[in-house]
């Protein structure tokens, strides 16, 4: 669903700063971090494992991470009992015909930040998905989005795509990472050229040891039985911004029943395989359940929509999946800023009734 670093938020008061990017990290500032994971543990307890539920939130990272904010965000992220971390990060491609796929020295962070990321989140005792997400700002001026992608040389693209996900197939396996996803909402990839899917898929079980998954855009779902290389995934992810098209001010209990609906009419053959959902979420505005994927609306700001879409998403989904992703939480990002994170709003209350053990709403 993501768009670019440009479409991060609205914006109320003043523009999106980039995260800093002039000061990567540096050994000497892993040690200076206070270590305060078991107490973290024993203070707020996950209601599950993430063997059996991964409860989880997609952290975007665009550039070269502070630590010490990772640091921050991954522990207030397990008091609400997160159990799971999505890392999501870019990587791009010249344009929507493009043969071959690459990475920024500026936006994109190196494996040994990602490295320090995903260290950080396992001393916290939360599981790390890797998940390198195609940027597609370079796309719009073309009325496209990755979804859309037809490289004059899918063989060329193909051999440059696998070499990027076999670099991140070995950090996977280097820092025991719980899984890796192949792929994200590449549409117009993922139901042709079977052949070189099952190669990279092999590849890299060669190199990784760990679960893999592809994210599925939601409105592709009712393809996916007749693709084959599902077959050699752990799991099949969902990008789940389905329109909920129920009015303005719409209940957690309405809600609810809407997504029930929705999720009556997908085909039966997508639960033979163990399903995730890999992104959900809507922004705090008024009726954003219509367009969840929508980064900006005009309404008026609203943190009790999103109060009910997590409510209604998690009861309508919990019982099919083995894990919910919320979209996500963005390193660096302004905190003036409306976005699809729910950090410091009331959403908060919902993540931890569901996802802590021994919740108690004071």
């Amino acid at each position: 669903m993501f768009l670019g670093k440009e479409l991060f938020s609205i914006k109320k008061e003043e523009p999106l700063k980039p995260p800093k990017k002039e000061e990567p990290i540096v050994e000497e500032k892993l040690h200076e971090l206070p270590k305060e994971s078991e107490l973290n543990k024993k203070e707020f307890p996950f209601k599950y494992s993430s063997d059996e539920f991964q409860a989880g939130m997609n952290i975007l990272i665009y550039g070269h991470p502070d630590i010490f904010e990772v640091r921050k965000v991954f522990e207030h992220l397990r008091s609400l009992g997160i159990n799971s971390i999505a890392i999501n990060f870019p990587f791009y491609q010249s344009d929507w015909q493009a043969s071959e796929v690459y990475t920024s020295p500026m936006n994109t962070p190196t494996n040994e930040e990602l490295k320090a990321v995903i260290e950080e989140a396992h001393d916290l005792g939360l599981s790390v998905m890797i998940r390198p997400i195609m940027d597609e700002q370079v796309f719009l001026s073309s009325n496209m989005w990755r979804g859309q992608i037809k490289p004059k040389n899918p063989d060329h693209w193909f051999d440059s795509y696998e070499e990027l996900i076999l670099t991140y197939a070995m950090l996977a396996q280097s820092t025991d990472a719980k899984a890796l996803n192949i792929g994200t909402e590449l549409n117009s990839m993922q139901n042709q050229y079977e052949n070189r899917w099952i190669e990279l898929i092999e590849n890299v079980r060669q190199a990784y040891k760990g679960e893999l998954l592809y994210s599925f855009n939601y409105d592709t779902v009712n393809e996916i039985h007749s693709i084959e290389f599902v077959e050699l995934l752990d799991y099949i992810g969902i990008d789940a911004y389905f329109p909920l098209d129920l009015p303005d001010n719409a209940s957690a209990e309405m809600l609810e029943k809407e997504w029930e609906k929705q999720i009556s009419q997908l085909n039966k053959t997508l639960w033979q395989k163990p399903v995730i959902i890999t992104e959900a979420g809507i922004i705090p505005i008024t009726g954003a359940y219509r367009t969840p994927y929508a980064w900006s609306l005009p309404n008026k700001y609203d943190p009790q929509a999103q109060v009910n879409y997590y409510e209604a998403t998690y009861n309508a989904w919990k019982p099919s999946v083995h894990g919910i992703y919320w979209w996500a939480v963005i390193l660096g990002q302004n905190p003036n800023e409306i976005s699809f994170s729910p950090l410091y709003l009331p959403t908060e209350e919902v993540i931890k009734k569901h996802y802590l053990k021994e919740f108690t709403n004071e």
